[in-house]
């Protein structure tokens, strides 16, 4: 019994800037990061970490960032034979450029060229993590494995992967998604529009339904009432992975029993961690830093 991620992998390469962007202006970046990135991606490095048995299933070159991608999640453990690795594949890759003085993050995304491949899996996963990037898989894997418990990662809205949204146990989207989809502007000091927001997801989706809303908190609906949970309070610097980490320790809370509050308390706990740090991938927490973390806010919840 495992985790099986299913998405993208990407190989991210991050430029750190303290002004805003201006057009046709030229800017000196004196410490440019690279890492591995992509939600599915960022999402099994975490599990495997916290040490559960994690397969990752998406695509990658046989490029360097596709040896670099492979090479980082072998050594913390990511299952990657069901990594498609392919030398006609070009491995996706991301320029970010973070806001040092806020912690924001403007993505440039390349894919590569898409072709329709056929991906395996493990047998009998307990959780599936799907970030919508890899479709087919995605469904094929919802149709393979019923009894496991699904999360998706809705991160932006797109019609295409309405029938993910629709089928997996555990809606979790960002509020850019929520507010997409649901044509409502969703605001701390309005429950009106909270209500307004899940009524339209609810639709969507028959299960359980939670809105990330950044260094606002989270949203999440359970026995027909909203419920608001804050952030922690700390000083970011880059944003990048943030969501991803949220989702990985989602599934791994998912694979672990825990309650959906706490759950959601322990991924808004490793997602402040990570923002505090540069990168994606190389933002994710150890468990125990985790602990600790809500250890010194007065939250005992024990990380099995």
């Amino acid at each position: 019994m495992s985790i099986v991620c299913i998405g993208q992998c990407t190989y991210d390469m991050t430029f750190p800037i303290e002004t805003p962007l201006v057009e046709n202006q030229k800017y000196r970046v004196l410490e440019p990061f690279a890492c591995i990135g992509g939600p599915a991606t960022n999402a099994a490095y975490l599990c495997a970490l916290w040490n559960v048995r994690t397969t990752l299933v998406s695509r990658c070159g046989t490029d360097f960032y596709g040896k670099e991608i492979c090479d980082t999640l072998e050594k913390v453990g990511v299952d990657i034979s069901h990594l498609i690795i392919d030398p006609t594949i070009e491995t996706p890759r991301s320029a970010i450029i973070a806001n040092a003085c806020n912690g924001y993050r403007t993505i440039f995304n390349c894919p590569g060229k898409l072709q329709e491949l056929c991906f395996t899996f493990p047998t009998k996963p307990r959780v599936l993590l799907l970030d919508g990037h890899e479709l087919k898989a995605s469904i094929e894997a919802l149709n393979q494995f019923p009894d496991a418990v699904s999360v998706m990662d809705a991160g932006t809205y797109h019609e295409e992967t309405k029938e993910i949204a629709q089928r997996v146990n555990y809606l979790v989207c960002s509020q850019n998604y929520a507010e997409q989809y649901s044509q409502t502007k969703i605001t701390l000091d309005d429950e009106g529009s909270w209500k307004q927001a899940f009524d339209t997801l609810c639709q969507l989706n028959s299960g359980i339904v939670v809105i990330t809303l950044g260094e606002n908190g989270l949203l999440y609906k359970e026995h027909n009432v909203i419920y608001h949970i804050p952030s922690f309070s700390v000083s970011a610097i880059d944003t990048t992975g943030a969501g991803d980490i949220f989702h990985g320790a989602f599934a791994y809370c998912l694979y672990n029993g825990y309650s959906l509050r706490d759950t959601l308390i322990i991924c808004s706990a490793a997602s402040a961690i990570a923002v505090q740090i540069l990168g994606g991938q190389t933002s994710i927490p150890q468990k125990q830093d985790v602990q600790y973390f809500l250890e010194s806010h007065d939250i005992y919840l024990k990380l099995k």
